[in-house]
């Protein structure tokens, strides 16, 4: 049932998602400003919306159980048929992304990847309130329509994209190319190196769309948001009745991969136990929901990905050395966007008209000189996702034709950046620090302090998080 999660606000939000996990997000997202809702079952969904009226409603359409999207689908379309329709936002797997680009056509506002970004969610959600100014300010209207539907993800093409978006004309971002479509037919495993927010997640997926698997599911879980008990059960699944609030049956990442490809990022941070779990299901090709006895066969083509070193966490003893073999038959490392420098130009631009058809700037709106300088000059230590993200909030700041200085917020520090760069000053190191510190203590004054909620928004492990704090003097 839904159920109010913060006071009076600016607009009210209803989330429905079964996932429990993804509900917390939201709500330590979005909990200021917005009067918010929640229902875990898509199914209530019908009787609470008449009574609460909600202005936008963040929607999981589709569950584990379906054999296709129909049900989500008829539901979407129930809603929007509404007087007054509510704005509807839909967040979903990788897995179901084609099929929620579908409902687009019929008329959601956009589509979300899980786990959500904050920021994009934000600028997406402030759009919506400023369109509802306007209409207010316009006068009532008999109903109340969603913003044009532009989907967050839009791509354009360019001699530089490749077929799968992967952007780049830097040599080794080629060289992966070229070596992926050769070894993505075969069955065997790949690991994917490298820092967070080089793109690891869309390498996989170029993995699975070259394979003889592409018409099956890829089936993405990040082990680093979840705790060990969250991660066991969304890879094993379980049985009604197998722990207090199982009361149906639910499929895990090992069954709905069946056939397809399996993409566990930041593999790093499984525990011990789970490792040596996760191990005999690969070795067996079989494995048991959690509360169950009947042996359910699997076979799925393994993509992992990691930012640490599994060498060095085998010798420390973190983690299993036959498990690193198991899952690095092939291996790609994706550079950081600091030794890419010449791709900077192509991906700024790719975002910049990405982001002003989003929000509907002019088409020949550029980057000043400044901008430019700064954009060469920061070491971009959040990589592509960083610079993603400042370009989406430049476009949002910015109503001119050229973008200006006045867009380099001051947690990017521009004043140390000139010299980054210096062979023996040392700044880079230094700067890299001062960013991540400035990261965690942001994410701990959102969260209010706690450490796990703090963990899921930095996209970290809670082992991880605390090591930083520690390292980084970040007070607590």
């Amino acid at each position: 049932m839904g159920r109010p999660v913060s006071g009076s606000s600016e607009m009210k939000i209803l989330v429905i998602d079964e996932n429990e996990v993804v509900r917390r997000q939201l709500f330590w997202t979005l909990r200021k400003g917005h009067e918010l809702h929640e229902a875990a079952r898509r199914e209530e969904a019908p009787g609470l919306l008449p009574t609460l009226n909600p202005e936008v409603v963040l929607l999981e359409p589709f569950s584990d159980q379906d054999p296709d999207e129909t049900a989500g689908i008829a539901l979407v379309k129930r809603m929007l048929e509404l007087l007054p329709a509510p704005v509807i936002l839909i967040i979903t797997g990788a897995e179901r992304k084609e099929a929620a680009a579908s409902l687009l056509r019929l008329g959601v506002a956009d589509v979300f990847d899980k786990p959500v970004n904050a920021e994009e969610l934000r600028v997406v959600l402030s759009r919506i309130e400023h369109q509802r100014n306007l209409n207010t300010w316009a006068g009532p209207s008999p109903i109340s329509a969603p913003p044009d539907p532009v989907p967050a993800t839009a791509t354009t093409s360019s001699p530089e994209e490749d077929s799968l978006g992967i952007i780049g004309v830097d040599p080794q971002i080629k060289r992966i190319l070229e070596q992926l479509r050769r070894i993505a037919p075969t069955p065997i495993s790949v690991l994917i190196t490298g820092e967070t927010g080089t793109g690891k997640e869309i390498f996989a997926q170029a993995v699975h769309r070259f394979s003889d698997r592409t018409s099956q599911r890829f089936v993405p879980l990040n082990c680093a948001v979840l705790t060990d008990t969250l991660v066991e059960d969304e890879l094993f699944g379980h049985e009604k009745g197998a722990f207090t609030g199982a009361i149906e049956r639910r499929k895990g990442k090992f069954e709905i991969a069946h056939r397809g490809s399996l993409f566990l990022d930041e593999i790093g941070e499984l525990s011990l136990r789970m490792q040596t779990k996760f191990l005999r299901v690969l070795q067996e090709h079989v494995f048991e929901r959690l509360g169950g006895n009947q042996p359910l066969d699997t076979d799925f083509r393994l993509i992992c990905a990691t930012h640490r070193n599994l060498r060095e966490m085998t010798q420390s003893g973190e983690f299993r050395e036959d498990l690193m073999y198991r899952i690095n038959v092939v291996s790609f490392h994706i550079p950081p966007l600091r030794e890419r420098r010449g791709d900077l130009k192509l991906l700024s631009e790719h975002f910049l008209v990405n982001y002003t058809r989003m929000f509907k700037r002019p088409r020949e709106q550029s980057f000043s000189r400044e901008v430019m300088r700064f954009m060469y000059d920061y070491p971009w230590p959040g990589n592509v996702r960083e610079l993603k993200h400042f370009v989406e909030r430049a476009v949002a700041l910015s109503e001119s034709r050229v973008i200006g200085p006045e867009v380099i917020p001051t947690t990017f520090d521009p004043e140390t950046t000139g010299d980054a760069f210096v062979p023996g000053k040392g700044n880079l190191d230094t700067l890299v620090k001062k960013y991540k510190r400035q990261m965690v203590m942001e994410a701990l004054r959102a969260t209010g302090n706690n450490k796990i909620q703090t963990a899921q928004l930095l996209g970290i492990s809670k082992s991880h998080l605390f090591k930083l704090i520690k390292q980084l003097g970040v007070p607590h």
